[in-house]
Protein backbone atom coordinates (compact mmCIF):
# COMPACT_ATOMS: atom_id res chain seq x y z
CA UNK A 1 0.00 0.00 0.00
CA UNK A 2 1.17 3.52 -0.72
CA UNK A 3 2.10 5.88 2.10
CA UNK A 4 -0.40 8.48 0.90
CA UNK A 5 -3.15 6.00 1.80
CA UNK A 6 -2.35 6.39 5.51
CA UNK A 7 -3.74 9.94 5.96
CA UNK A 8 -6.79 8.95 3.93
CA UNK A 9 -7.45 6.06 6.31
CA UNK A 10 -6.88 8.29 9.34
CA UNK A 11 -9.31 10.93 8.05
CA UNK A 12 -11.82 8.21 7.21
CA UNK A 13 -11.39 6.76 10.70
CA UNK A 14 -12.02 10.14 12.32
CA UNK A 15 -15.15 10.68 10.23
CA UNK A 16 -16.49 7.22 11.03
CA UNK A 17 -15.84 7.72 14.75
CA UNK A 18 -17.62 11.09 14.67
CA UNK A 19 -20.56 9.49 12.84
CA UNK A 20 -20.65 6.62 15.34
CA UNK A 21 -20.57 9.01 18.31
CA UNK A 22 -23.32 11.12 16.74
CA UNK A 23 -25.42 8.03 16.12
CA UNK A 24 -24.87 6.90 19.71
CA UNK A 25 -25.92 10.33 20.98
CA UNK A 26 -29.06 10.27 18.85
CA UNK A 27 -29.80 6.74 20.04
CA UNK A 28 -29.48 7.88 23.67
CA UNK A 29 -32.26 10.47 23.17
CA UNK A 30 -34.32 8.39 20.76
CA UNK A 31 -36.51 6.80 23.44
CA UNK A 32 -37.56 10.12 25.04
CA UNK A 33 -38.07 11.74 21.64
CA UNK A 34 -40.27 8.98 20.25
CA UNK A 35 -42.27 8.69 23.48
CA UNK A 36 -42.81 12.46 23.48
CA UNK A 37 -44.05 12.30 19.89
CA UNK A 38 -46.35 9.39 20.79
CA UNK A 39 -47.71 11.29 23.81
CA UNK A 40 -48.34 14.42 21.78
CA UNK A 41 -50.03 12.41 19.05
CA UNK A 42 -52.13 10.53 21.59
CA UNK A 43 -53.11 13.80 23.30
CA UNK A 44 -54.17 15.37 20.01
CA UNK A 45 -56.12 12.27 19.09
CA UNK A 46 -57.97 12.20 22.44
CA UNK A 47 -58.69 15.92 22.16
CA UNK A 48 -60.07 15.49 18.65
CA UNK A 49 -62.26 12.62 19.85
CA UNK A 50 -63.51 14.59 22.89
CA UNK A 51 -64.33 17.94 21.24
CA UNK A 52 -67.53 16.86 19.45
CA UNK A 53 -68.98 15.50 22.70
CA UNK A 54 -67.95 18.59 24.67
CA UNK A 55 -69.34 20.92 22.01
CA UNK A 56 -72.67 19.09 22.13
CA UNK A 57 -72.70 19.34 25.92
CA UNK A 58 -71.90 23.06 25.73
CA UNK A 59 -74.69 23.64 23.22
CA UNK A 60 -77.14 21.86 25.51
CA UNK A 61 -76.11 23.98 28.51
CA UNK A 62 -76.45 27.25 26.59
CA UNK A 63 -79.69 26.15 24.95
CA UNK A 64 -81.20 25.33 28.35
CA UNK A 65 -80.42 28.85 29.61
CA UNK A 66 -81.63 30.58 26.44
CA UNK A 67 -84.86 28.53 26.46
CA UNK A 68 -85.65 29.97 29.91
CA UNK A 69 -85.76 33.44 28.31
CA UNK A 70 -88.24 32.41 25.61
CA UNK A 71 -88.46 34.75 22.65
CA UNK A 72 -87.19 37.50 24.94
CA UNK A 73 -87.43 38.60 28.54
CA UNK A 74 -90.75 40.29 29.35
CA UNK A 75 -91.18 43.90 28.17
CA UNK A 76 -93.29 46.60 29.83
CA UNK A 77 -92.84 45.33 33.41
CA UNK A 78 -91.69 47.44 36.29
CA UNK A 79 -90.03 44.50 38.04
CA UNK A 80 -88.47 41.96 35.69
CA UNK A 81 -89.26 38.45 37.01
CA UNK A 82 -86.63 35.68 37.20
CA UNK A 83 -87.21 33.22 34.32
CA UNK A 84 -88.87 29.98 35.26
CA UNK A 85 -86.38 27.43 36.47
CA UNK A 86 -83.95 30.05 37.80
CA UNK A 87 -80.47 30.20 36.44
CA UNK A 88 -77.57 27.73 36.19
CA UNK A 89 -74.54 28.08 38.43
CA UNK A 90 -72.37 29.33 35.55
CA UNK A 91 -74.99 32.03 34.73
CA UNK A 92 -73.96 35.20 36.58
CA UNK A 93 -77.27 36.90 35.80
CA UNK A 94 -79.84 37.79 33.13
CA UNK A 95 -80.19 41.30 31.70
CA UNK A 96 -82.64 43.10 29.37
CA UNK A 97 -81.80 46.28 27.46
CA UNK A 98 -84.62 48.30 25.94
CA UNK A 99 -84.80 51.91 24.85
CA UNK A 100 -81.57 53.01 26.56
CA UNK A 101 -82.06 51.32 29.93
CA UNK A 102 -81.17 48.02 31.58
CA UNK A 103 -83.43 45.79 33.63
CA UNK A 104 -82.39 42.79 35.78
CA UNK A 105 -84.57 40.04 37.26
CA UNK A 106 -85.15 39.95 40.98
CA UNK A 107 -81.93 38.82 42.65
CA UNK A 108 -79.65 39.99 39.80
CA UNK A 109 -79.85 43.72 40.54
CA UNK A 110 -76.21 43.76 41.69
CA UNK A 111 -74.98 42.51 38.35
CA UNK A 112 -74.86 46.06 36.95
CA UNK A 113 -72.24 47.19 39.43
CA UNK A 114 -70.26 43.94 39.48
CA UNK A 115 -68.81 44.28 36.01
CA UNK A 116 -66.93 47.11 34.27
CA UNK A 117 -69.22 49.85 32.84
CA UNK A 118 -67.74 49.26 29.41
CA UNK A 119 -69.69 46.01 29.30
CA UNK A 120 -73.04 47.84 29.48
CA UNK A 121 -71.81 50.50 27.07
CA UNK A 122 -71.12 47.84 24.48
CA UNK A 123 -74.36 45.85 24.85
CA UNK A 124 -76.37 48.27 22.64
CA UNK A 125 -73.36 48.66 20.36
CA UNK A 126 -73.05 44.88 19.88
CA UNK A 127 -76.85 44.60 19.50
CA UNK A 128 -76.75 47.01 16.55
CA UNK A 129 -73.44 45.73 15.13
CA UNK A 130 -72.89 42.10 16.19
CA UNK A 131 -69.35 40.66 16.11
CA UNK A 132 -67.68 44.06 15.73
CA UNK A 133 -64.79 45.24 17.87
CA UNK A 134 -65.44 46.40 21.42
CA UNK A 135 -65.69 50.13 22.07
CA UNK A 136 -62.96 50.35 24.75
CA UNK A 137 -62.73 53.70 26.52
CA UNK A 138 -59.24 52.90 27.79
CA UNK A 139 -58.08 53.14 24.18
CA UNK A 140 -59.23 56.73 24.21
CA UNK A 141 -57.69 57.85 27.49
CA UNK A 142 -57.24 61.47 26.45
CA UNK A 143 -60.89 61.86 25.54
CA UNK A 144 -62.01 60.13 28.74
CA UNK A 145 -59.47 61.83 31.07
CA UNK A 146 -61.11 62.80 34.32
CA UNK A 147 -64.24 60.70 33.70
CA UNK A 148 -64.96 58.47 36.70
CA UNK A 149 -68.21 56.96 35.55
CA UNK A 150 -69.49 55.84 32.21
CA UNK A 151 -72.92 56.61 30.99
CA UNK A 152 -74.69 54.26 28.68
CA UNK A 153 -75.76 55.98 25.49
CA UNK A 154 -79.52 56.13 25.38
CA UNK A 155 -81.42 55.58 22.19
CA UNK A 156 -84.21 57.98 21.56
CA UNK A 157 -87.63 56.29 21.61
CA UNK A 158 -88.97 55.56 18.18
CA UNK A 159 -92.34 54.03 19.03
CA UNK A 160 -95.48 56.17 19.14
CA UNK A 161 -96.35 57.50 22.55
CA UNK A 162 -98.70 55.21 24.42
CA UNK A 163 -97.98 52.20 22.22
CA UNK A 164 -96.57 49.24 24.21
CA UNK A 165 -93.12 47.96 23.37
CA UNK A 166 -93.25 44.78 21.38
CA UNK A 167 -90.85 42.59 19.39
CA UNK A 168 -90.96 42.66 15.64
CA UNK A 169 -89.45 40.30 13.17
CA UNK A 170 -87.88 36.91 13.75
CA UNK A 171 -85.77 35.86 16.73
CA UNK A 172 -82.07 36.65 16.31
CA UNK A 173 -79.39 34.08 17.19
CA UNK A 174 -77.31 34.37 20.35
CA UNK A 175 -73.63 35.30 20.07
CA UNK A 176 -70.81 35.85 22.57
CA UNK A 177 -68.15 38.48 23.14
CA UNK A 178 -65.58 39.15 25.79
CA UNK A 179 -63.85 42.02 27.51
CA UNK A 180 -61.10 41.58 30.08
CA UNK A 181 -62.28 38.19 31.27
CA UNK A 182 -65.99 39.05 31.14
CA UNK A 183 -68.04 36.76 28.90
CA UNK A 184 -71.37 38.01 27.56
CA UNK A 185 -73.88 35.79 25.78
CA UNK A 186 -76.67 37.90 24.19
CA UNK A 187 -78.95 38.42 21.22
CA UNK A 188 -80.40 41.51 19.54
CA UNK A 189 -84.17 42.02 19.55
CA UNK A 190 -85.93 44.09 16.92
CA UNK A 191 -88.78 46.07 18.48
CA UNK A 192 -91.10 48.86 17.52
CA UNK A 193 -88.99 51.03 19.80
CA UNK A 194 -85.66 50.27 18.14
CA UNK A 195 -83.01 47.63 18.82
CA UNK A 196 -83.21 45.93 22.21
CA UNK A 197 -81.12 43.07 23.61
CA UNK A 198 -81.24 40.45 26.30
CA UNK A 199 -78.91 37.73 27.48
CA UNK A 200 -76.78 36.72 30.44
CA UNK A 201 -73.20 36.84 31.66
CA UNK A 202 -71.24 33.59 31.92
CA UNK A 203 -68.70 32.58 34.54
CA UNK A 204 -66.07 30.68 32.40
CA UNK A 205 -64.65 28.82 35.39
CA UNK A 206 -68.00 27.40 36.50
CA UNK A 207 -68.97 26.59 32.92
CA UNK A 208 -65.64 24.74 32.45
CA UNK A 209 -66.42 22.68 35.56
CA UNK A 210 -69.38 21.15 33.67
CA UNK A 211 -67.27 20.28 30.62
CA UNK A 212 -63.95 19.12 32.06
CA UNK A 213 -65.26 15.77 33.43
CA UNK A 214 -66.18 14.80 29.88
CA UNK A 215 -62.61 15.51 28.75
CA UNK A 216 -61.18 13.54 31.66
CA UNK A 217 -63.51 10.65 30.98
CA UNK A 218 -62.02 10.40 27.48
CA UNK A 219 -58.46 10.11 28.82
CA UNK A 220 -57.17 13.69 28.96
CA UNK A 221 -55.30 14.54 32.15
CA UNK A 222 -55.66 18.00 33.77
CA UNK A 223 -57.47 19.62 30.81
CA UNK A 224 -58.23 23.33 31.00
CA UNK A 225 -60.88 25.53 29.39
CA UNK A 226 -60.00 29.21 29.10
CA UNK A 227 -61.15 32.33 27.30
CA UNK A 228 -59.28 33.01 24.09
CA UNK A 229 -56.79 35.85 24.30
CA UNK A 230 -58.12 37.75 21.29
CA UNK A 231 -61.82 37.19 21.86
CA UNK A 232 -62.08 35.05 18.72
CA UNK A 233 -63.88 31.75 18.79
CA UNK A 234 -61.71 28.84 19.94
CA UNK A 235 -62.04 25.12 19.39
CA UNK A 236 -65.41 24.92 21.18
CA UNK A 237 -67.18 27.01 18.55
CA UNK A 238 -70.17 28.34 20.49
CA UNK A 239 -68.11 30.56 22.79
CA UNK A 240 -64.68 32.22 22.63
CA UNK A 241 -63.26 29.38 24.70
CA UNK A 242 -60.35 27.10 23.99
CA UNK A 243 -59.72 23.62 25.38
CA UNK A 244 -56.13 22.95 26.43
CA UNK A 245 -55.31 19.30 27.00
CA UNK A 246 -53.00 19.96 29.96
CA UNK A 247 -50.10 17.64 30.62
CA UNK A 248 -49.34 14.78 28.27
CA UNK A 249 -51.44 11.68 28.64
CA UNK A 250 -50.12 8.28 29.65
CA UNK A 251 -49.58 5.98 26.71
CA UNK A 252 -51.24 2.56 26.64
CA UNK A 253 -48.86 -0.40 26.74
CA UNK A 254 -46.03 1.91 27.77
CA UNK A 255 -43.85 -1.00 28.93
CA UNK A 256 -44.15 -2.75 25.57
CA UNK A 257 -43.37 0.52 23.79
CA UNK A 258 -40.28 1.09 25.93
CA UNK A 259 -39.12 -2.48 25.40
CA UNK A 260 -39.46 -2.13 21.62
CA UNK A 261 -37.70 1.23 21.63
CA UNK A 262 -34.91 -0.02 23.85
CA UNK A 263 -34.35 -2.90 21.46
CA UNK A 264 -33.99 -0.39 18.64
CA UNK A 265 -31.71 1.80 20.74
CA UNK A 266 -29.60 -1.19 21.74
CA UNK A 267 -29.26 -2.08 18.07
CA UNK A 268 -28.15 1.47 17.28
CA UNK A 269 -25.60 1.35 20.11
CA UNK A 270 -24.41 -2.04 18.92
CA UNK A 271 -24.00 -0.76 15.36
CA UNK A 272 -22.01 2.21 16.64
CA UNK A 273 -19.78 0.03 18.79
CA UNK A 274 -19.30 -2.54 16.04
CA UNK A 275 -18.48 0.24 13.58
CA UNK A 276 -15.74 1.53 15.85
CA UNK A 277 -14.45 -1.99 16.55
CA UNK A 278 -14.43 -2.87 12.84
CA UNK A 279 -12.71 0.40 12.07
CA UNK A 280 -9.95 -0.19 14.59
CA UNK A 281 -9.77 -3.79 13.43
CA UNK A 282 -9.21 -2.62 9.86
CA UNK A 283 -6.58 -0.16 11.02
CA UNK A 284 -4.86 -2.89 13.04
CA UNK A 285 -5.08 -5.23 10.04
CA UNK A 286 -3.66 -2.54 7.80
CA UNK A 287 -0.85 -1.92 10.30
CA UNK A 288 -0.19 -5.68 10.46
CA UNK A 289 -0.11 -5.95 6.67
CA UNK A 290 2.28 -3.02 6.49
CA UNK A 291 4.47 -4.57 9.17
CA UNK A 292 4.45 -7.95 7.45
CA UNK A 293 5.23 -6.33 4.12
CA UNK A 294 8.13 -4.45 5.68
CA UNK A 295 9.37 -7.61 7.43
CA UNK A 296 9.05 -9.58 4.20
CA UNK A 297 10.95 -7.02 2.12
CA UNK A 298 13.65 -6.69 4.77
CA UNK A 299 14.08 -10.43 5.30
CA UNK A 300 13.94 -11.45 1.65
CA UNK A 301 16.28 -8.63 0.65
CA UNK A 302 18.77 -9.71 3.28
CA UNK A 303 18.51 -13.38 2.34
CA UNK A 304 18.90 -12.63 -1.36
CA UNK A 305 21.84 -10.28 -0.86
CA UNK A 306 23.99 -12.88 0.96
CA UNK A 307 23.97 -15.61 -1.71
CA UNK A 308 24.15 -13.06 -4.55
CA UNK A 309 27.23 -11.52 -2.96
CA UNK A 310 28.77 -14.96 -2.70
CA UNK A 311 27.90 -15.68 -6.35
CA UNK A 312 29.53 -12.45 -7.57
CA UNK A 313 32.66 -12.88 -5.44
CA UNK A 314 33.24 -16.55 -6.14
CA UNK A 315 32.48 -16.36 -9.86
CA UNK A 316 34.88 -13.44 -10.27
CA UNK A 317 37.60 -15.42 -8.53
CA UNK A 318 36.87 -18.49 -10.64
CA UNK A 319 36.84 -16.36 -13.80
CA UNK A 320 40.27 -14.96 -12.98
CA UNK A 321 41.78 -18.48 -13.15
CA UNK A 322 44.24 -17.68 -10.39
CA UNK A 323 42.80 -20.08 -7.78
CA UNK A 324 44.67 -23.21 -6.73
CA UNK A 325 43.14 -26.43 -8.00
CA UNK A 326 42.14 -27.56 -4.52
CA UNK A 327 40.16 -24.30 -3.97
CA UNK A 328 38.18 -24.63 -7.20
CA UNK A 329 36.28 -27.65 -5.91
CA UNK A 330 35.57 -25.92 -2.60
CA UNK A 331 34.23 -22.84 -4.40
CA UNK A 332 32.02 -24.99 -6.62
CA UNK A 333 30.61 -26.71 -3.53
CA UNK A 334 29.91 -23.35 -1.90
CA UNK A 335 28.17 -22.04 -5.00
CA UNK A 336 26.09 -25.23 -5.19
CA UNK A 337 25.00 -24.96 -1.55
CA UNK A 338 24.16 -21.27 -1.91
CA UNK A 339 22.10 -21.98 -5.04
CA UNK A 340 20.19 -24.73 -3.22
CA UNK A 341 19.53 -22.40 -0.26
CA UNK A 342 18.41 -19.68 -2.63
CA UNK A 343 16.15 -22.12 -4.49
CA UNK A 344 14.66 -23.31 -1.17
CA UNK A 345 13.98 -19.69 -0.19
CA UNK A 346 12.28 -18.88 -3.50
CA UNK A 347 10.23 -22.09 -3.32
CA UNK A 348 8.98 -21.21 0.18
CA UNK A 349 8.13 -17.64 -0.79
CA UNK A 350 6.20 -18.75 -3.88
CA UNK A 351 4.36 -21.46 -1.95
CA UNK A 352 3.40 -18.98 0.80
CA UNK A 353 2.18 -16.49 -1.79
CA UNK A 354 -0.03 -19.14 -3.40
CA UNK A 355 -1.51 -20.17 -0.06
CA UNK A 356 -2.11 -16.53 0.86
CA UNK A 357 -4.12 -16.11 -2.34
CA UNK A 358 -6.09 -19.26 -1.51
CA UNK A 359 -4.42 -21.42 -4.14
CA UNK A 360 -3.41 -24.99 -3.24
CA UNK A 361 -1.65 -27.57 -5.32
CA UNK A 362 -4.75 -29.69 -5.65
CA UNK A 363 -2.89 -32.93 -6.43
CA UNK A 364 -3.38 -36.05 -4.32
CA UNK A 365 -1.39 -39.22 -3.94
CA UNK A 366 -3.27 -42.32 -2.88
CA UNK A 367 -2.05 -45.69 -1.73
CA UNK A 368 -1.23 -47.87 1.25
CA UNK A 369 0.63 -46.17 4.10
CA UNK A 370 3.12 -49.05 4.13
CA UNK A 371 4.17 -48.19 0.56
CA UNK A 372 3.81 -44.40 0.25
CA UNK A 373 5.45 -43.37 3.52
CA UNK A 374 8.72 -45.43 3.27
CA UNK A 375 9.25 -44.12 -0.27
CA UNK A 376 8.72 -40.55 0.92
CA UNK A 377 10.90 -40.92 4.01
CA UNK A 378 13.74 -42.57 2.09
CA UNK A 379 13.70 -39.72 -0.41
CA UNK A 380 13.88 -37.18 2.40
CA UNK A 381 16.56 -39.20 4.20
CA UNK A 382 18.75 -39.29 1.12
CA UNK A 383 18.51 -35.51 0.73
CA UNK A 384 19.17 -34.86 4.43
CA UNK A 385 22.13 -37.20 4.51
CA UNK A 386 23.75 -35.16 1.74
CA UNK A 387 23.40 -32.12 4.00
CA UNK A 388 24.99 -33.96 6.92
CA UNK A 389 21.74 -34.67 8.78
CA UNK A 390 21.17 -38.10 10.31
CA UNK A 391 17.58 -39.29 9.94
CA UNK A 392 15.71 -42.31 11.23
CA UNK A 393 12.07 -43.25 11.12
CA UNK A 394 9.75 -45.88 12.55
CA UNK A 395 6.40 -46.92 11.15
CA UNK A 396 3.66 -48.46 13.26
CA UNK A 397 2.98 -51.94 11.93
CA UNK A 398 -0.78 -51.34 12.25
CA UNK A 399 -0.55 -48.76 9.49
CA UNK A 400 0.66 -51.23 6.86
CA UNK A 401 -2.84 -51.96 5.57
CA UNK A 402 -4.31 -48.47 6.00
CA UNK A 403 -4.65 -46.22 2.97
CA UNK A 404 -3.48 -42.62 2.71
CA UNK A 405 -4.75 -39.92 0.35
CA UNK A 406 -2.74 -36.71 0.54
CA UNK A 407 -0.31 -34.45 -1.30
CA UNK A 408 3.10 -36.03 -0.77
CA UNK A 409 4.92 -32.98 -2.19
CA UNK A 410 3.38 -30.82 0.51
CA UNK A 411 4.26 -33.38 3.21
CA UNK A 412 7.83 -33.50 1.88
CA UNK A 413 8.12 -29.71 1.96
CA UNK A 414 6.77 -29.58 5.54
CA UNK A 415 9.27 -32.18 6.78
CA UNK A 416 12.16 -30.53 4.91
CA UNK A 417 11.30 -27.16 6.47
CA UNK A 418 11.33 -28.75 9.93
CA UNK A 419 14.66 -30.41 9.15
CA UNK A 420 16.05 -27.11 7.83
CA UNK A 421 15.30 -25.49 11.20
CA UNK A 422 16.94 -28.42 12.99
CA UNK A 423 20.12 -27.88 10.95
CA UNK A 424 20.00 -24.10 11.34
CA UNK A 425 19.86 -24.18 15.16
CA UNK A 426 21.99 -27.31 15.79
CA UNK A 427 24.67 -25.28 17.64
CA UNK A 428 27.76 -27.28 16.76
CA UNK A 429 25.97 -30.62 17.27
CA UNK A 430 25.61 -33.17 14.53
CA UNK A 431 21.95 -32.62 13.62
CA UNK A 432 19.67 -35.63 13.71
CA UNK A 433 15.94 -36.11 13.34
CA UNK A 434 13.63 -38.98 14.05
CA UNK A 435 10.22 -39.61 12.52
CA UNK A 436 7.72 -41.77 14.35
CA UNK A 437 4.46 -42.54 12.50
CA UNK A 438 1.39 -43.50 14.58
CA UNK A 439 -2.34 -43.74 14.15
CA UNK A 440 -4.39 -41.18 16.11
CA UNK A 441 -8.11 -41.92 15.83
CA UNK A 442 -8.91 -41.40 12.13
CA UNK A 443 -5.74 -39.42 11.49
CA UNK A 444 -2.16 -40.28 10.71
CA UNK A 445 0.31 -38.64 13.12
CA UNK A 446 3.95 -38.04 12.11
CA UNK A 447 6.01 -37.03 15.14
CA UNK A 448 9.12 -35.09 14.05
CA UNK A 449 11.81 -34.93 16.77
CA UNK A 450 15.16 -33.14 16.50
CA UNK A 451 18.13 -32.82 18.86
CA UNK A 452 18.31 -29.02 18.79
CA UNK A 453 18.45 -26.62 21.77
CA UNK A 454 14.66 -26.15 21.87
CA UNK A 455 12.58 -23.01 21.60
CA UNK A 456 12.30 -20.43 24.42
CA UNK A 457 8.86 -20.23 26.07
CA UNK A 458 8.36 -16.55 25.19
CA UNK A 459 8.87 -17.28 21.47
CA UNK A 460 6.45 -20.19 21.21
CA UNK A 461 3.31 -18.01 20.95
CA UNK A 462 4.62 -16.44 17.71
CA UNK A 463 6.19 -19.63 16.42
CA UNK A 464 3.87 -19.99 13.42
CA UNK A 465 3.52 -16.26 12.62
CA UNK A 466 4.95 -15.32 9.18
CA UNK A 467 8.32 -13.53 9.19
CA UNK A 468 8.68 -14.11 12.92
CA UNK A 469 12.31 -14.66 13.87
CA UNK A 470 13.91 -14.87 17.28
CA UNK A 471 16.51 -12.37 18.47
CA UNK A 472 18.96 -15.27 18.63
CA UNK A 473 18.43 -15.96 14.93
CA UNK A 474 18.87 -12.30 14.07
CA UNK A 475 22.00 -11.82 16.16
CA UNK A 476 23.46 -15.16 15.09
CA UNK A 477 22.83 -14.32 11.42
CA UNK A 478 20.92 -17.55 10.91
CA UNK A 479 19.71 -17.83 7.34
CA UNK A 480 15.99 -17.64 6.57
CA UNK A 481 13.11 -15.16 6.49
CA UNK A 482 10.88 -16.68 9.17
CA UNK A 483 8.53 -18.37 6.73
CA UNK A 484 9.33 -22.05 7.26
CA UNK A 485 7.00 -22.90 10.15
CA UNK A 486 4.21 -20.56 9.00
CA UNK A 487 4.31 -22.08 5.53
CA UNK A 488 4.46 -25.62 6.94
CA UNK A 489 1.35 -25.15 9.06
CA UNK A 490 -0.56 -23.52 6.18
CA UNK A 491 0.45 -26.38 3.89
CA UNK A 492 -0.71 -28.92 6.48
CA UNK A 493 -4.07 -27.21 6.79
CA UNK A 494 -4.44 -26.93 3.02
CA UNK A 495 -4.33 -30.73 2.74
CA UNK A 496 -6.72 -31.29 5.66
CA UNK A 497 -4.11 -31.80 8.36
CA UNK A 498 -2.48 -29.79 11.15
CA UNK A 499 1.00 -28.99 12.43
CA UNK A 500 1.59 -28.25 16.10
CA UNK A 501 4.42 -28.08 18.61
CA UNK A 502 4.09 -31.00 21.02
CA UNK A 503 7.21 -30.76 23.19
CA UNK A 504 10.13 -28.39 23.57
CA UNK A 505 13.04 -28.61 26.03
CA UNK A 506 16.83 -28.49 26.11
CA UNK A 507 17.04 -31.93 24.46
CA UNK A 508 15.12 -30.86 21.36
CA UNK A 509 11.70 -30.16 19.94
CA UNK A 510 8.90 -32.42 18.76
CA UNK A 511 6.37 -31.33 16.15
CA UNK A 512 3.31 -33.40 15.26
CA UNK A 513 1.98 -33.43 11.71
CA UNK A 514 -1.48 -34.99 11.42
CA UNK A 515 -2.90 -36.12 8.09
CA UNK A 516 -6.32 -37.59 7.26
CA UNK A 517 -6.35 -41.27 6.40
CA UNK A 518 -7.98 -42.41 3.16
CA UNK A 519 -11.34 -44.17 3.04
Amino acid sequence: MKKKLTPVLIIGAILVIIAAVWQAREAATLEDTLLEIDRRTQTERLLALSLPEVQTQLQNLLQAESDKMGRHLPFNTANLPMPAGGKADFNRGFFLYTEGKFQFPAGDEGLYNSVPPVIWRNVPHQARYPHTSIDDPEARQQEMQGVTTMKVSLAAPTRPEGEPLRATGDMEPFFAWTYKGQLVYMRPIRTNGGIAADGFLIDPTLLAAHLIPTLQKNGLQSPQIELTADGKYGNLGELPLVVKPGKKVDLPNIDERRAALRGTIASAWMISILTVIILFGLLAFYAGVERRRSDFVSAVTHELRTPLTSFVLYTEMLKSGQLPEEKVKEYHETLYNESRRLGHLVENVLAFAKLTRGKVRGRQDAGACGKLLPELFNKIKERLNKDGVEMQYTLDSRLQLLSLRTDLLSVEQILLNLADNAVKYAENKKPSVHLNVLRAHRMLAIRFTDNGPGIPQELQKDLFRPFSRSAKAESGRKPGVGLGLALSRDLARSIGGELALERCDAKGSTFVLTLPLGE
